[in-house]
């Protein structure tokens, strides 16, 4: 601990290494400490929050953008220093950061809400290299307000789900262009719940409606027979479906079997047993 406040160069780096938090202490307070062993003590999990607030105000390093970036994604970073050091950071990095579990979630909406307020503004070549490195409510949120580039990134996006698009599609607020975009993918475009969901939609072109019609359970297509809010133009179509199916637009009746008393009371015997048991 001594030595931590004294040493130089390879000998100090030593002692950076070091998890005792005591060590890590003095090292900090070491007038030789570099800028990147500072780095490397504020991307340790082990430091205190009281190393991390000092490094966060120590003067020699203020200039230093690696270091801001180290003690903001360290989850031990006291909140208020992380949210004073949010504005320096590029939108890249407050992407990435969104995707970081170990990150309060308090800190990820607030940097959520940062993007999200900046989204007007940003080129679409930003808004495109975004959508590959946020979390899905920054991609949710580009993929409703995005151009034709942007959509394409975010259905690439491993944050996306098939639950997000099928709510963006039964969103009547959703823009024709996401819908298109969405019925000509060829992920997306193939999962059962997609499909369903945009055959229901009013904006998604009636070819790809027709074909995914194909594809749909008949108990699902009488379902979309007797939707009330179902596009016009589609409903013959899957009239003509359950036809070539040899089935009907009405769900079959239930057939109700009467029990003689003997077969009531075996029934009533067997359920008795199982009670026992």
């Amino acid at each position: 601990m001594r030595t931590a406040l004294t040493a130089e160069g390879e000998e100090l780096w030593n002692i950076v290494r070091d998890p005792h938090p005591a060590v890590i202490l003095n090292a900090s307070l070491n007038k030789h400490l570099s800028e990147d062993m500072a780095v490397f003590i504020s991307k340790k999990r082990s430091t205190p929050a009281e190393v991390l607030g000092m490094l966060a105000a120590d003067i020699r390093f203020k200039d230093s953008y690696k270091l801001k970036l180290a003690i903001c994604k360290n989850p031990k970073t006291p909140q208020k220093i992380t949210l004073s050091l949010l504005k320096f950071l590029r939108i890249f990095d407050l992407g990435d950061m969104t995707k970081e579990q170990l990150i309060p979630i308090s800190i990820r909406q607030k940097i959520e809400y940062s993007i999200s307020e900046k989204m007007a503004s940003l080129p679409s070549g930003t808004k495109t290299a975004l959508a590959k490195r946020s979390n899905s409510n920054i991609v949710v949120s580009l993929l409703e307000k995005g151009d034709k580039n942007v959509i394409a990134a975010c259905l690439e996006s491993p944050s996306i789900t098939e639950g997000h698009l099928c709510k963006l599609i039964n969103r009547l607020s959703s823009k024709p262009l996401l819908i298109r975009m969405i019925a000509e993918n060829q992920k997306w475009s193939l999962r059962y719940d997609i499909r369903f969901a945009l055959i229901r939609n009013f904006q998604t072109p009636m070819k790809y409606a027709v074909e995914f019609i194909n594809s749909i359970k008949t108990s699902d297509l009488r379902e979309l027979y007797s939707y009330g809010n179902l596009p016009t133009a589609t409903k013959p179509f899957i009239y003509r479906e359950l036809m070539d199916r040899n089935e009907t637009v009405e769900p079959p009746k239930e057939e109700l079997y009467e029990l003689s008393e003997d077969e009531e009371a075996d029934i009533d015997e067997i359920i008795s047993n199982q009670d026992d048991s």
